[in-house]
């Protein structure tokens, strides 16, 4: 099998910035951040796991398998490439990484553990201007995070988007797994190296200088995460303090965010496949209940309600507060709207 075709790359929902415009299907492009796994051409690996810590405290769990196969071998390939991607919707944004591989070139296994830099967080969900191989310049996201890993635990961090080139963000230094493949549990390694990477291996060698940080790179190990954990996310009493950005969770296939402003106003959008609405108007707390009252009757930039038109989704809409929820029947499911 030759594992160079295959990619690990997964999406997974992030909450817009509250100052984000709502204008139309463009403004739910930066709500997804992803991440992926590749590693240099030849020298395949096998994730056993990759977990995402996310600003509620909570670990997901991401997918496991064969990683992505960068276009050159010696040294880190910064070029034109990526993966696949798949959306999981009930993650909030990344807050710290843990991943374990199997470095198959070597055989060896590693795990390491990186913060996610403040810096990348903000670019997750930033839309930036960017010019295309052709046509006029448009805006997109820096929505994704690729780890590279290399055998002798090399690793990196870029942060990328659909048209912008591989930004490096880190560099780093896994630990062998003592337990080896499986943590001990199972027949050893996934599966043996191709034809095609036992063949370059045997002829040029495993280059494992090419892969490690200059003198000036910042280099991320273990014990780092260890000794400047993340910090605890601030906990927010939405029953005294109703006002802030919340994005839905728990329905498949649905996108949607409500913005409560301290003024009594809201913001509202919603995108189910290729229908989508706009709404704003009005928001009234009474006891653990609010409701919405929407004043916009169309689109902006709509011709009228249509049946492509969601924004009567928001008249009346109620929410209750449940916790760091609010809480709302949507189209015959229940679901919560978490607050970000």
């Amino acid at each position: 099998m030759n594992v160079r075709y295959f990619g690990l790359l997964l999406l997974v929902l992030l909450p817009a910035c509250a100052s984000a415009p709502l204008s139309g299907p463009s403004y739910f492009n930066c709500m997804h951040w992803g991440i992926g796994v590749s590693a240099p051409r030849h020298m395949e690996a096998w994730v056993e796991e990759l977990d995402v810590k996310d600003d509620r405290g909570l670990w997901v769990l991401m997918r496991r398998g064969v990683v992505g196969e960068l276009g050159t071998t010696v040294g880190w390939d910064d070029g034109d490439w990526a993966a696949n991607t798949i959306s999981i919707q009930s993650a909030g944004a990344p807050m710290e990484v843990y991943i374990r591989w199997q470095s198959l070139a070597e055989p060896q296994t590693y795990t390491w553990h990186f913060i996610v830099p403040e810096s990348v967080r903000q670019a997750l969900t930033r839309r930036e201007q960017v010019k295309p191989w052709y046509g006029p310049p448009e805006t997109s996201c820096r929505n994704d995070i690729v780890i590279g890993v290399a055998p002798g635990g090399r690793t990196i961090v870029w942060n990328e988007g659909n048209g912008f080139p591989h930004l490096e963000v880190m560099r780093g230094q896994a630990e062998v797994e003592l337990l080896g493949p499986g943590q001990g549990w199972g027949k050893g390694y996934a599966y043996p190296l191709s034809d095609e990477a036992k063949q370059y291996i045997e002829e040029h060698g495993i280059p494992y200088d090419s892969w490690a940080p200059s003198a000036s790179t910042m280099v991320v190990t273990n014990a780092d995460v260890l000794a400047h954990p993340s910090p605890e996310p601030a906990t927010i009493d939405i029953a005294a303090h109703p006002e802030g950005a919340y994005v839905l969770s728990g329905m498949m296939e649905v996108d949607s965010r409500v913005v409560l402003k301290a003024d009594g106003t809201f913001q509202g959008g919603i995108e189910v496949g290729g229908a989508y609405g706009i709404a704003s108007g009005r928001w009234i707390k009474r006891g653990d209940t609010i409701t919405l009252q929407r004043t916009s009757k169309n689109r902006p930039g709509g011709t009228g309600r249509g049946a492509d038109d969601l924004s009567p989704l928001f008249d009346h809409m109620q929410l209750t507060i449940d916790g760091q929820c609010l809480r709302i029947s949507l189209m015959g499911s229940s679901a919560c709207y978490l607050r970000h």
